[in-house]
């Protein structure tokens, strides 16, 4: 038993050695004196401010270590605040102590909050903390002995092992700025516990907390849970058994469940990533211009790994499945990908499957499949890249099939269809053929690495052809340029139902009009995207407008898009102008001019009337704010400057009209007396030498100006009211017609009589079916007693016997006074209003 005693002896006399030691520890050791030296090796080492403003105390029991409150630490080299902690407590194990080894036993932090930021060159405001000794290293002068103990850890070799029993943050705050991409983020509530953490050692961990974020805007409660494994040398984490969750509101999101489940490693140093058993679901509802709502996806994998660094991608058993409402119209989308492996040795796979298809109107089907797969991750082929879809739109139906061979380098990050082939055809009651048939042939190009596409198209269009070639980069925020030559592009051939039928209906009756919906402009499509592009066509037809060398330029910066050189030569004339509409003001405009133009084959073409004939030139430049197209009409501005020559105003003979009144005279059988409308018949029509008008809109109401027409008959002026209202869409316009001169013969004389008289002539009603009426009962009433009195004697004069002949002729008056002018009397009494 001599052995068991020494054993007992050497056990005491460590103990007693223990216990002195950690007596004179107690006694002799002061953690105070310890602030400045640590402070001091912190600013030196790392140009960061260390304060302790709390207690700083040394806890030997249950487990030696260090007890702070109220630490802050600065920025490198300056005075703003990286990370202020409210208390922690770091325990370290007894024996390593012994073999000059630091081993966190326990660690424990509580009202953590830190300041990380992402500069635009894409370091992180923490970087020197992280970074390896060598780096950091700094050659120093001797120092006193307290220093020299605070250094000891670094100046004598002692080694700092992170094996830590657990871990346990509460009440944490971090506030997250990314200048390299504008994002902003507020994690709140932050709590996280863990087991043993060591390198290579897998540790269980639980972590929560709420979300908060400006750009992008979302308020989200996440939880995490699993198994965490890293390795520091290898620079490699893996997480098995992950659970997380989320809810609430993400960009453009609303989430009432996110989860994902699954083993997933990630290697920092590669930029590979492997996952397996992977399921993620999404519920929820997405907000933008058409709102998906009551969307479930899920996305499943056996195995999924990713390396683009060396050409390598393999994905077992791959499902996504996505339904919802995209408005109200249910939609549903898949991707099925069985089996794929692409290394930098060589390519295999079963290839890929997707569909996504919308019911209601419009309606949509479209497939497409992947087949062929051979070559290596650096230089990898498919035989066969498919598509086949169908769109449906009312009685409208346009099938698309195409396919192009592909080329892709994962490791260059690059993709090409080289020889796309298409085929559209369009079926619709509407076409004159019924069906359209339009080959298409192009190819695309794209670096996702360095974010440019390029891609051209040609195509025919009733056997025309055309020709788009297009650049796009930046993916964030698009650039995108374009150009499109065609000799001869119809669109009516594709659209035949986008002419506008105004004017088409019959004379003499009523177009039924509905309550219009006052709809939303929509401009949100110009923020975040820069376009420049231009247009060229040698022969165009739009809307039933024809015309030649036609061109334009297109610019789209900062939310504003400008149409500029806008050019054509049609009908006779040139076209040249410019649109805007800008989004950040909610403004759009028109500016340009019309020169020398024969309106009416133009008019015909594009309303399908014939209202106005002969060479016309109008000058514009309107604009108009709002963000619906009620408030677009109420808001418009501008003039409008406009001259016709040698022209005529088809439907209405306002010469023809003044003679029929004048024909009372000769007691001609009228529908009426008193003010008149002016019959409306197309072959009818009001001749013209010259016509001016210059029309001013203000809060959606035309004033118009310095109205003239001239006819060798006729002078045309404004009266009161002259105005047109563009909200309600009418006309409410006085003219004053003045005669004068006179034709030869019986008309020209019974016209000649009305020489001098202002009449009024109203034209009101719809702008594109306008109502005409003469206003006798407003007319001058002593120069139309005149006009009547000189019509009466010529009935007088006309009475008598022809010269030559005796008795009484046709025309000879009768007994008891002339009974032929009481009708007379009688049908202008309303024109005198007695």
């Amino acid at each position: 038993m001599r052995w068991f005693r020494r054993i007992a002896i050497g056990a005491v006399a460590v103990a007693v050695l223990v216990t002195i030691g950690v007596l004179a520890l107690l006694v002799l050791v002061d953690p105070d004196s310890y602030r400045k030296p640590v402070a001091d090796t912190i600013k030196q080492r790392y140009g960061r401010t260390l304060r302790i403003d709390g207690d700083l105390k040394l806890a030997l029991f249950p487990r030696p270590g260090v007890y702070v409150e109220k630490l802050s630490l600065s920025e490198p080299h300056s005075t703003q605040t990286f990370a202020v902690i409210d208390s922690a407590r770091v325990s370290v194990a007894l024996w390593p102590l012994l073999s000059r080894q630091i081993v966190l036993d326990h660690v424990r932090v509580s009202g953590l909050k830190a300041n990380i930021v992402r500069n635009r060159n894409g370091k992180f405001n923490f970087d020197d903390l992280i970074a390896t000794a060598q780096n950091n290293d700094l050659q120093t002068a001797p120092v006193p002995m307290r220093e020299a103990t605070a250094g000891a850890i670094a100046a004598e070799g002692t080694s700092v092992q992170l094996d830590v029993a657990g871990m346990d943050f509460t009440g944490g705050e971090l506030a997250y700025r990314d200048f390299a991409t504008g994002t902003s983020l507020r994690f709140e509530r932050v709590a996280a516990t863990t087991g043993r953490m060591a390198p290579g050692v897998p540790f269980a961990f639980d972590a929560s907390a709420r979300v908060l974020g400006q750009s992008p805007r979302l308020d989200a409660a996440v939880e995490s849970q699993g198994t965490m494994r890293f390795d520091p040398s290898g620079r490699t984490v893996a997480l098995s058994n992950l659970d997380f969750r989320a809810t609430g509101v993400l960009p453009s999101v609303r989430a009432t469940a996110f989860t994902a489940r699954g083993d997933v490693a990630y290697d920092v140093r590669r930029s590979a990533i492997a996952a397996t058993n992977v399921a993620i679901l999404f519920q929820g509802d997405v907000a933008g211009t058409t709102p998906l709502t009551g969307i479930e996806t899920r996305i499943d994998a056996a195995r999924a790994a990713v390396e683009l660094g060396a050409g390598r991608l393999e994905v077992d058993k791959l499902s996504v499945t996505a339904q919802g409402k995209a408005d109200s119209d249910p939609f549903e989308a898949s991707l099925s990908v069985p089996r794929l492996s692409i290394t930098e040795q060589q390519a295999s796979g079963e290839g890929m499957t997707g569909r996504a298809r919308l019911t209601g109107q419009p309606g949509m089907d479209a497939r497409f499949s992947l087949a062929g797969i051979s070559g290596t991750g650096d230089r990898l082929r498919l035989d066969q890249f498919h598509v086949n879809a169908e769109f449906r739109q009312g009685p409208r139906v346009v099938r698309v099939t195409g396919e192009s061979p592909l080329e892709a380098s994962l490791k260059q990050r690059t993709l090409t269809l080289p020889a796309m082939t298409a085929q559209v055809q369009i079926d619709d009651p509407a076409l004159p053929a019924k069906t359209l048939q339009i080959p298409l042939t192009g190819n695309l190009r794209g670096d996702l690495g360095k974010q440019v596409l390029a891609a051209r198209l040609d195509g025919l269009v009733g056997g025309d052809a055309f020709s788009v070639v297009a650049d796009a980069a930046q993916w964030d925020a698009p650039r995108i340029s374009f150009s499109m030559i065609a000799d001869t592009f119809d669109f009516d051939a594709l659209w035949p139902g986008a002419r506008s039928s105004a004017g088409t209906t019959a004379p003499g009756t009523t177009a039924s009009r509905r309550p219009e919906v006052d709809e939303p402009v929509d401009m949100s499509g110009l923020q975040g995207v820069t376009v420049n592009g231009s247009v060229k066509f040698k022969s165009l037809v739009a809307r039933g407008i024809k015309a030649k060398d036609v061109g334009a330029n297109l610019r789209i910066a900062g939310g504003r898009a400008e149409l500029s050189n806008l050019r054509a030569a049609l009908y006779g004339g040139r076209l040249n102008g410019a649109l805007f509409a800008d989004s950040n003001a909610q403004r759009v405009g028109a500016s340009g001019s019309l020169t020398s133009v024969q309106l009416q084959p133009l008019l015909s073409d594009l309303t399908g009337t014939r209202a106005l004939a002969g060479r016309g030139t109008l000058n514009l430049a309107l604009a108009a704010s709002g963000k619906t197209v009620d408030a677009l009409k109420r808001n418009l501005e501008g003039t409008v400057q406009a001259q016709v020559r040698d022209g005529a105003i088809q439907g209405v003979n306002l010469a023809q009209s003044l003679r029929e009144f004048r024909s009372l005279a000769g007691g001609a059988r009228l529908p009426g007396a008193g003010d008149m409308t002016a019959q409306q018949d197309a072959a009818r029509r009001t001749d013209f030498t010259d016509m001016t008008a210059h029309v001013t809109f203000a809060n959606g109401l035309g004033t118009v100006r310095d109205f003239n027409l001239k006819s060798p008959l006729l002078r045309v002026t404004e009266g009161d009211p002259a105005r047109i209202d563009v909200p309600a869409g009418t006309l409410d316009l006085m003219l004053r017609v003045n005669i004068t001169a006179a034709l030869a013969g019986q008309e020209g004389k019974e016209l000649a009589l009305l020489r001098g008289l202002a009449v009024p002539v109203h034209v009101s009603g719809p702008i594109d079916q306008p109502t005409t009426r003469i206003r006798w009962s407003q007319a001058g009433s002593d120069a139309l007693r005149g006009a009547i009195s000189a019509g009466a004697d010529t009935l007088r004069d006309g009475a008598t016997a022809p010269a030559g002949q005796g008795g009484q002729g046709d025309g000879a008056p009768m007994e008891g006074g002339s009974p032929a002018r009481e009708p007379l009397r009688e049908r202008l009494k309303g024109l005198f209003n007695r």
